[in-house]
């Protein structure tokens, strides 16, 4: 295949952090040797070319291991392009990525594009389909249900193929988010990647985005607030009582964490129902499994009867709605999310979007932080756009959109009023 021009970019993007970003792209066509011996500046040359091709100003002699996410995809990507590169499949290589970094690999496509490369381009972001790509071709339980040219649909009809249904009117807040007291509070936070100080207050019912580009600290944050790590500045308080950053104390008081990475929140080894009852419940295995199998069916976990199967053998859909189970089943007063449904398509995205608006239906107060801000715009009743050296911004979703929450998140004398009218 790749003597035939085809090439692979795959979301594990096969590169060796402890080597340079020239010498990771020398694997793709050889080293350039003079007298049998590699001639270190010339690979450096060949590399540098490469990357300019893609607009990127990556220095090839930096090693791989510290270069951002989005760095290291367009190293992939001109990786692949060097030699013959007729057709590159990208394969979900968007999938973590925060919406500016996407953006920037979006850039390095369009340009690869104008040197004759064509794409096939595998994504569950669907912001990434009407950004970048010409024609779509939409696929569902393993049927194609439509092909078309992406300049003669809109973002409703893809949903409608993917789910079989209408896109879901954006939720407006409840009562008790609206006129409730302050659940969880956060005074003067700062520290790490975040330098100047922040309040947040999180009512009970309310779904409170929370998002930033990367390196802004809009995760920082979060983790603070769940108290999963200490902040070094300001206090934080549920109901009243103030948290140390000790994990346990914030789990005894009701405060729980959802994360996206889950090689940090499942345990990839153990059966859905260990994953779902990490703590053994009173009552022993067979408890367990009736919790199990009613938790998993009103979540529709698919396939039927997971419990006992493993859990790294579920979809990554599938995976997050036992995370969120999990969560969900011990009725904390507060849930924090932080990127949680980093890589899943959009039918199970919209299940877990279903599960956050029940729980604060139910009177949970709801931190939610990602840096996908057409998540943000979708699931929040009001968002703060947390930006590294300059205030925060808490703004009403109301008729915001992704593009909006971008450039508010990259400049912060960006008014959003002002945006609003320019994008209507």
């Amino acid at each position: 295949m790749a003597a035939a021009g085809l090439r692979f970019v795959h979301q594990d993007l096969g590169l060796v952090d402890t080597l340079p970003v020239y010498e990771n792209m020398a694997f793709q066509t050889g080293f350039v040797c003079r007298a049998g011996i590699i001639d270190k500046k010339a690979c450096i040359a060949a590399a540098t070319r490469a990357l300019a091709r893609l607009g990127a100003g990556i220095d090839p002699r930096s090693m791989v291991g510290e270069l951002s996410h989005a760095d290291k995809t367009i190293v992939a990507l001109a990786r692949a392009m060097q030699g013959e590169a007729n057709v590159i499949v990208l394969d979900e290589v968007t999938a973590s990525l925060p919406s500016p970094d996407a953006a920037r690999i979006h850039d390095a496509v369009r340009a690869a594009k104008e040197h004759g490369t064509a794409f096939l381009y595998v994504t569950h972001r669907l912001e990434d389909v009407f950004s970048l790509c010409d024609r779509a071709t939409v696929l569902a339980d393993g049927r194609n249900v439509a092909s078309c040219e992406v300049s003669t649909i809109g973002m409703a009809d893809i949903v409608r193929w993917i789910t079989g249904s209408e896109p879901r009117p954006r939720r407006t807040a409840t009562a008790s988010a609206i006129d409730g007291s302050s659940r969880l509070t956060g005074r003067t936070l700062a520290g790490r990647e975040i330098e100047v100080p922040i309040d947040i207050d999180l009512r009970a019912g309310e779904i409170l985005g929370v998002t930033g580009i990367r390196g802004s600290g809009y995760d920082r944050l979060c983790r603070w607030l769940a108290g999963i790590e200490s902040c070094p500045g300001g206090e934080i308080r549920l109901d009243g009582r103030r948290l140390s950053g000790d994990p346990r104390q914030a789990r005894s008081v009701g405060v729980d964490i959802v994360l996206g990475d889950r090689s940090l929140a499942a345990f990839a080894d153990l059966t859905v129902r260990e994953n779902l009852f990490p703590a053994a419940l009173t009552g022993g295995r067979r408890r367990e499994g009736e919790r199990a199998a009613d938790s998993l069916g009103r979540l529709d976990v698919r396939p039927a009867r997971a419990a006992e199967r493993i859990m790294a053998t579920l979809s990554g859909g599938n995976q997050q709605k036992v995370i969120f189970a999990r969560a969900l089943d011990r009725l904390p007063r507060v849930i924090v999310f932080i990127d949680p449904t980093a890589g899943v398509d959009i039918g199970a995205r919209r299940d877990l979007h279903d599960l956050v608006r029940h729980a604060a239906r139910a009177g949970t107060a709801i931190l939610y932080g990602s840096s996908d801000f057409e998540e943000i715009v979708d699931i929040a009743d009001s968002v703060v756009v947390v930006r590294r050296g300059a205030p925060a911004s808490r703004l009403a979703v109301g008729e915001l959109d992704w593009n909006i929450l971008m450039r508010v998140a990259q400049d912060a004398s960006s008014d959003p009023t002002a945006l609003r009218e320019l994008s209507a």
